[in-house]
This record gives structure tokens, C-alpha cells and sequence, in this order.
């Protein structure tokens, strides 16, 4: 085995295994929120001292605010419940825009 063979044995498994983590983190976003708090928590928690408290601190989950909160009831600040700030006056005018696909000729 060369030392060719050797660095992609170990490069080529760590590349899929960061893009399997990149779209998981992208379509699964509770479950790697679940797995983080996890590690945080085998780590010694926000109690942990040196390296693992900071490793844990970096991966315990953060409080959500704004859109992504996931708070829908419409009585937080979610972007829907969010007309306040409607700048044009006219509230006849619907807040999507239409998509219109037009074919090149």
C-alpha cells in the first residue's frame, strides 16, 4: 500500500461522513439539536473544566429566537404574526409573490 492508497483510504470516509453530517444538520435539525445536547451532557455539561467544558459549552443547544423557534401559536414575534412593520399602507396586497415560468424560445 503506497502512501497514496493510505491518505485515501482516510480522506475519501471523512469526506462522506462530513457530507452525511451537512445534510442531516440541513433536513434534521431537532434530531441534531437532540444529539448535541447529548454529547454536551456525556461531556460533563456547562460544569466540565478545560477542554470538555468548552466543547460542551460549544455544543449545548442554544436558546432559539425569531422565525426558527418553532414558537407558531402566533402569539410570540413569529415572522406570520409579524404585520406591524407592513411599510406600504395597502393591506389588499398579498405578502407572497407570484412565480411565473416562462419557456425560451
Amino acid at each position: 500500500m503506497t502512501l497514496y492508497h493510505a491518505i485515501e483510504t482516510l480522506l475519501v470516509p471523512l469526506i462522506v461522513l462530513a457530507c452525511a453530517v451537512s445534510v442531516l444538520a440541513r433536513y434534521a435539525p431537532r434530531t441534531r439539536e437532540r444529539v448535541k445536547a447529548a454529547l454536551a451532557a456525556r461531556l460533563g455539561g456547562a460544569g466540565a473544566a478545560g477542554w470538555r467544558g468548552r466543547l460542551a459549552r460549544w455544543l449545548a443547544p442554544q436558546a432559539a429566537a425569531g422565525c426558527a423557534s418553532g414558537c407558531d401559536d402566533g402569539g410570540c414575534n413569529t415572522c406570520g404574526a409579524n404585520t406591524a412593520n407592513n411599510t406600504s399602507g395597502s393591506q389588499d396586497k398579498p405578502a407572497e409573490q407570484v412565480v411565473r415560468f416562462v419557456r425560451k424560445r
